[in-house]
């Protein structure tokens, strides 16, 4: 009897110490980093491919195609990443040139006005005195004809005579007033129409200068977020800038339609096809995975915009399985993987789970009362995950050592 107690009394104080001993262990570890659970899932291995996003239906704005004017200055653009309602400015030029011709053919135009107005007055003040000149003439040659017809013996020779001359010179002036009047009303109509092409020329300069300002002021077509364009060099234009009538300065992007626009490595460009699956992980949501399909592919490589590195790529278009307006924003930057190859339902633990040591790959397992190195039998593996074909099953957990830590425990 008393030898099991004696016993029960050793058993139970094994399982302290062993309880002891495991706490211990666990506690380390926990202070080492977070134990994580091993997971069935697909593995994707293939090439990197970074970029940006970007609307399909951009919508760029820039200058507005003015009639000899080449160089515009901002005056005004909205900041970037600003929410704008349709119909709101977005971007403005200067109209000072514009001003200054508008104001001259104003004034071109009112002159040429008054210039009508009074070619018109003078017009009729003349043709009113010509009117009168022509029937006192017309007066004096009926008077003329009258006496003409009236008996010759009543006449005598000389006052006859009188009487034709009188008839002459009635009949001569009054022929006399009548072409002078339809020679100045010719000359006068000639004029008229000079001052009024000349009006109407200015008028049609004053309407386009008018139009011309009022394009100037770039309205937003829809409701969207701004975004900068830049330029070869990476740059973007601010308020006081010049550009050039075909420059694009800013877009109001359709967020509810994304793509991707990628690179990858020159190394890597053979591999890449029409058709290959993508999927990506944006900078902005680390944790959200995101996935999509080359609709494009260039040619030829090309060196890498923003940087002065003489890296080649080649550029790539994605097709999009979903946007999400809500945390796709264009030009937000991507990281991920054109997918070369897929292993379904893969046993899988993270890259940095994963110990090298002198009896080969190891990771360390949380058991119910220890914590043990697993030898383990690796397959495939990208930049996240490693495929593991032994040692390990769905249930156990692994620890993920803090970074640091890791660099210390790996050799």
């Amino acid at each position: 009897m008393r030898n099991k107690s004696l016993l029960a009394i050793g058993i139970a104080i094994a399982a302290v110490l062993a309880g002891a001993g495991w706490t211990r262990n666990k506690l380390a570890a926990d202070r080492q980093g977070d134990w994580v659970r091993v997971t069935r899932g697909d593995l994707v291995t293939g090439i990197d491919v970074t970029g940006t996003l970007a609307a399909v239906d951009s919508g760029s704005f820039g200058p507005p195609q003015v009639n000899d004017v080449w160089d515009f200055k901002i005056s005004m653009i909205a900041p970037e990443g600003t929410d704008v309602k349709a119909g709101r400015p977005v971007l403005g030029f200067d109209t000072t040139e514009l001003q200054k011709r508008l104001d001259e053919k104003s004034a071109e135009s009112e002159q040429s006005r008054k210039e009508i107005e009074k070619a018109r007055a003078d017009l009729a003040l003349r043709r009113e005195d010509e009117k009168l000149k022509l029937a006192d003439a017309e007066g004096r040659l009926r008077k003329a004809e009258l006496k003409l017809q009236g008996p010759a013996e009543i006449t005598n020779n000389k006052e006859r005579k009188q009487i034709e001359l009188d008839f002459g010179l009635a009949k001569q002036e009054t022929e006399s007033i009548r072409q002078r009047i339809a020679s100045f009303e010719k000359a006068a109509a000639a004029q008229i129409a000079l001052l009024t092409s000349k009006q109407s020329t200015a008028a049609a300069v004053v309407t386009d200068m008018q139009n011309a300002i009022k394009a100037m002021t770039i309205l937003a077509p829809r409701n969207g977020t701004i975004v900068y364009v830049t330029n070869w060099r990476g740059d973007k234009k601010k308020v006081g800038d010049n550009c050039w009538r075909m420059e694009r300065v800013l877009e109001i992007p359709d967020l509810a339609r994304m793509m991707a626009k990628g690179e990858v490595d020159e190394a890597d460009a053979g591999k890449i096809a029409v058709g290959q699956r993508v999927i990506f992980n944006l900078d902005a949501h680390p944790d959200e995975e995101f996935g999509g399909t080359i609709k494009e592919a260039s040619r030829t490589v090309a060196q890498q915009q923003g940087t002065k590195d003489p890296i080649k790529v080649l550029k790539v278009n994605i097709v999009l399985d979903r946007t999400d307006p809500a945390k796709m924003r264009p030009g937000m930057r991507f990281h991920g993987t054109v997918e070369l190859g897929r292993a379904k339902s893969a046993l899988l633990i993270p890259r940095n789970a994963v110990f090298v040591t002198e009896r080969g790959p190891v990771a360390y397992r949380r058991g119910t009362f220890s914590v043990t190195a697993i030898p383990l039998k690796l397959g495939r593996e990208n930049e996240k995950s490693v495929e593991v074909l032994g040692g390990l099953s769905a249930s156990d957990r692994v620890l993920v050592p803090k970074s640091a830590d890791k660099d210390q425990t790996k050799s």
